[in-house]
């Protein structure tokens, strides 16, 4: 038989229910010591073969109990955050870090494998038929709680670019709303470069998109000079913007989409009203 002891109750009934699921043993919980898990094996199992059925369900305990106030602790103490909502932002990335569930984030930052380090430190600390979960959270998480911090690090890092991000678009946005429209109505096609098409199916050439970018110095938005996608229409401020792709998460049009809101429709390239240049000549 196997006990683990839980200092609170609501852990207890965490890792008690968890268990119940595992057809290797049979799981007990008296009313009297409801701190107290005993687990009977069914099954003839090694040592090595407890531990690998055990371990997940301690590391889960963990994760659903102490996980986030551990993030929240972190933050304040380690990295000296305050403000509730910017400790409340910056957890959801480092749980959406944890999960692996954002594919937006880089490559190095989901190369992290903290939930295997936490599964492996509880795995080594099985070693008798009587399990103490606070004792080995208060005294041999240090290596999961280091690699824990430095993976906050770099969700306070991807905060900080979400940030620069939405004052970017803010500041654009706001431009864009005071600035009285050069074209009621322009047209843009996806691709390698945005084709802009006037609203009587005239393109923008490359001539006409440096005239409208030489009249304001759009370089204050952070935007560089060689950009020739989303300037001209910020520049242009159209009261609405057709765009036609396969693809309406590209980032550029994700942009120009966050940036016009509902002054932006997309559509499915088969929509594109107007003949190309080399179709005309077909």
């Amino acid at each position: 038989m196997l006990e683990v002891y839980f200092e609170q109750d609501n852990e207890a009934e965490v890792f008690y229910q968890l268990a119940k699921q595992d057809d290797n043993w049979k799981v007990t919980r008296k009313r009297t010591k409801k701190n107290l898990v005993q687990l009977h094996l069914l099954e003839d199992l090694n040592k090595d073969e407890r531990k690998k059925h055990l371990a997940p369900l301690l590391s889960m305990v963990f994760i659903q109990c102490r996980e986030l106030p551990m993030i929240q602790h972190i933050l304040m103490k380690k990295y000296y955050f305050s403000s509730a909502e910017e400790i409340e932002r910056i957890t959801a990335i480092a749980r959406s870090l944890l999960e692996k569930d954002e594919s937006v984030y880089e490559d190095r930052i989901h190369q992290h494998e903290l939930r295997d380090t936490l599964t492996t430190i509880f795995s080594l600390q099985i070693d008798t038929s009587f399990i103490q979960f606070d004792s080995i959270v208060h005294f041999r998480l240090h290596h999961y709680i280091d690699q824990l911090t430095e993976m906050i690090g770099l969700a306070i890092d991807e905060f900080k670019r979400e940030e620069e991000y939405q004052n970017f678009i803010h500041s654009i946005r706001e431009f864009v709303r005071r600035k009285s429209p050069e074209e009621e109505v322009l047209h843009v096609l996806q691709g390698e470069r945005f084709q802009i098409f006037r609203d009587n199916g005239e393109v923008y050439t490359m001539e006409d998109l440096q005239q409208v970018k030489s009249r304001f110095p759009l370089f204050i938005f952070g935007l560089e000079q060689e950009e020739w996608d989303i300037s001209p229409l910020i520049m242009l401020a159209p009261d609405h913007i057709y765009m036609y792709g396969e693809d309406q998460t590209e980032s550029r049009t994700h942009t120009i989409m966050t940036i016009f809101q509902e002054r932006c429709s997309f559509y499915p390239t088969d929509y594109f009203p107007f003949y190309l240049a080399d179709e005309k000549e077909s």
